[in-house]
């Protein structure tokens, strides 16, 4: 899903901006209803900073009016974004043409603008353009990712990153580090942020294989279950405590390689 996001303080300018992206949802140039909610509008901007840090995973387009009269302004709250969403797009609503240089300062990149000086037709058919613009992308995004599914991790908070899921081997507790993961992989050995059971909810792939670590079964190429040892390469493996072996090994056959 497409989550959209508007962030306004003039409470009538709000809801007509929903009205006009909920409209668009339903009624658009193909047969089908877009799938894309609006799941927050609001104008405060801190509002919108928690749900971001709540939903990291989520595809975001955010509909930002620039100023907001409060400590933050919706070039940094798209900044956040920016640096939060794995999939992010950012369309600025402004009365203030000469704000939009402010993006181009500060580094933010926005899939359109929209200012409120145009007429209500003009506005209502360039929410129309830009929703239907940012729909395509999200598409093509989601066919790619769903050819390659990944892992995404965050090394340090707010800031994601991600590698090919199939190249991650395992994932061990870092005992003298609070929340920190030690993730093994094909080409390189880092740290992340979580907890195992995050990434075990997050990836069924992942599974225990014993209380400190979890194992990635679409990385596993052999198993000995009688030693309780999974391969991932020549060079790579893993033990697994004899209270997970079967059930380990229940699993490998339920999704082989």
């Amino acid at each position: 899903m497409l989550a959209i996001i508007i962030l306004e303080d003039n409470i009538t300018e709000r809801k007509l901006i929903q009205q006009m992206i909920e409209n668009r949802i339903q009624i658009n140039s193909t047969p089908y209803p877009y799938d894309a909610r609006v799941i927050l509008s609001t104008g405060n901007p801190q509002t919108v900073l928690n749900y971001i840090e709540e939903h990291k995973d989520f595809n975001f387009l955010a509909f930002l009016d620039i100023d907001l009269k409060t400590d933050l302004d919706g070039i940094e709250v798209a900044s956040h974004i920016r640096n939060i969403g794995i999939f992010s797009q950012i369309v600025f609503v402004t009365a203030d043409a000469t704000a939009l240089r402010l993006t181009i300062e500060r580094h933010v990149e926005p899939l359109d603008y929209i200012t409120k000086d145009a007429t209500p037709a003009q506005i209502k058919q360039k929410i129309y353009n830009t929703l239907d613009t940012a729909y395509q992308r999200y598409r093509i995004s989601m066919k790619s990712t769903m050819r390659t599914k990944y892992f995404t991790y965050n090394k340090i908070k707010n800031f994601i990153e991600k590698i090919p899921l199939n190249e991650v081997f395992y994932i061990s507790i870092q005992q003298k580090k609070y929340k920190t993961l030690r993730v093994y992989s094909k080409n390189k050995i880092f740290d992340c942020i979580g907890t195992l059971k995050d990434y075990e909810k997050r990836y069924p792939s992942l599974v225990l294989a014993d209380r400190q670590s979890l194992i990635n079964l679409d990385a596993v190429q052999n198993y000995d279950q009688k030693n309780g040892i999974v391969y991932f390469d020549k060079t790579v493996s893993h033990t697994v405590a004899v209270r997970r072996r079967r059930a380990i090994m229940l699993k490998l056959k339920e999704n082989p390689q």
